[in-house]
């Protein structure tokens, strides 16, 4: 059942419909940038993405750094000496004795080993490093897929600002003819000022739209930008004449079982309540007995000159060299309540790795259902604007008919042209809609690939 739900997919599949305007015809060029050349660029060049993997080698190397803990640790050391004294005194009589001068040169050579034998938070903080990297990957999993969906996201916002400014600059053409009619009708008399000025009004809000709209792309494109660090000149899109299918399975309780189960970012938080369990055994660690093995071996060279008056030095020199080996049992006693006021610390800390672990998994869940609903809204918004749009331009095309006829004013003729043109931009926003959260459920299931990218692209390709 559950290799079975981690399979589930959204399903993407489209069929051809007839082409029912100009509009809707997605036009295809050599030099358009598609999903996938945007998300390899993302892939080299997103920050967030790049932190994460930074982030993975350095967990990476936790494991070597605790694991050397429980290693040998061998050190070496070399000391060159030299001490002169002089020396005066009486004999037992009370006599002065003869003072003398010592010249001591030596040269010692040591090695050391030290080998933990036990020591249990050297062994948790093994075993907390290892989950620690494990986390690390499942976050980078996460944050590959949460680049997956930001890219397409940014990519669909510039298209969709595009699509909307095309359709704006249209209605703004179409609505400055019917102004320029007006305004010849109104100064030869066979229109009044109320029409003029509806028609004025209707131009000057579609113009206002449009600075709207170049600003809405232009933030788009820069969105984009930060996370491709490239600026494009055109992307390839999807037109209107394709048939959007519902998700499969078509069940909002089984993508979150899913999500419950599969979510990257969830089992990242449940190997971080992991750590913060062991830590609790760590900190009470303070309380064991650790045993260490150390061995030790030295050499040294000793060479004395001894001068007594004027008399000719005297010279000795000697050769010694040995080991030692010992097992040293260190029993902690008395911390001054340190041990305890960590181990409660980390216990506490363990509660709160926990409530964040429940806040996320809700999360996850709410990112699922909302996704699915978001989905099927998509694909009920999309059939029903593909509905009004042909309804509308019917009603325009008869409207406009109906004015050159008398039957209709001019108010009737703007008021079609916006309903038309409002009935484009929403069916743009639907589409695009339902590839986004097609990609956000696979995200919130955790079971987005490339692959699902490259099953969307395929559509901006045939569509």
């Amino acid at each position: 059942m559950k290799k079975t739900l981690v399979a589930l997919s959204v399903a993407l599949s489209f069929s051809a419909t007839a082409s029912f305007s100009e509009e809707s015809k997605s036009i295809h060029s050599s030099i358009n940038t598609d999903l996938m050349t945007v998300y390899q660029a993302a892939l080299a060049n997103d920050t967030q993405y790049l932190i994460s993997h930074a982030n993975l080698k350095a967990t990476e190397q936790g494991v070597r750094i605790n694991r050397s803990s429980l290693l040998p640790q061998i050190s070496a050391s070399a000391t060159r000496s030299r001490s002169d004294t002089d020396n005066s005194g009486q004999g037992l009589d009370g006599s002065p004795s003869v003072p003398f001068n010592n010249i001591n040169n030596s040269t010692t050579y040591r090695v050391q080993l030290t080998q933990s034998i036990f020591d249990w938070a050297n062994w948790v903080a093994l075993d907390q490093a290892s989950l620690r990297l494990k986390a690390s990957e499942l976050n980078h999993g996460s944050s590959m897929q949460n680049l997956m969906s930001r890219a397409a996201q940014a990519y669909f916002n510039v298209l969709s600002a595009e699509e909307n400014l095309s359709t704006t600059q249209s209605e703004l053409k179409a609505l400055k003819q019917q102004l320029d009619l007006t305004q010849e009708q109104y100064e030869s008399g066979l229109a009044n000022a109320t029409d003029y000025l509806n028609a004025q009004a209707n131009y000057d809000q579609s113009l206002a739209n449009e600075v709207s709209l170049k600003n809405s792309l232009a933030i788009s494109k820069e969105s984009l930008r930060q996370i491709t660090n490239n600026y494009y000149m055109a992307l390839e899109g999807l037109g209107d004449d394709v048939n959007l299918s519902e998700p499969s399975p078509n069940n909002i309780d089984d993508w979150t079982r899913v999500a419950a189960q599969e979510n990257l970012g969830l089992k990242a938080q449940q190997a971080n309540v992991k750590v913060a369990k062991k830590e609790i055994d760590r900190n009470r660690s303070g309380h064991y007995p650790s045993l260490n093995l150390n061995v030790n071996y030295s050499d040294t060279d000793s060479d004395t000159e001894r001068t007594f008056g004027v008399a000719a030095p005297q010279n000795t020199s000697s050769l010694s060299d040995g080991y030692n080996a010992g097992v040293t049992l260190t029993v902690p006693i008395f911390s001054g309540f340190r041990t305890s006021a960590q181990t409660e610390q980390a216990k506490q800390n363990y509660l709160s790795s926990s409530h964040q672990h429940e806040q996320t998994a809700r999360q996850v869940q709410a990112s699922a259902r909302n996704a699915f609903t978001n989905l099927q809204s998509a694909i009920a918004s999309f059939k029903a604007y593909k509905r009004s749009l042909e309804s509308n331009q019917s009603s325009l095309e008869a409207t406009q008919e109906g004015y050159q006829s008398g039957t209709r004013n001019i108010i009737d003729v703007l008021n079609a042209t916006r309903s038309y043109y409002n009935a484009r931009r929403n069916l743009t926003r639907a589409k695009y809609d339902y590839l986004i959260n097609g990609i956000n459920l696979k995200l919130a299931a955790g079971t987005l690939t490339e692959s699902d990218l490259q099953e969307v692209n395929q559509l901006l390709l045939e569509f």
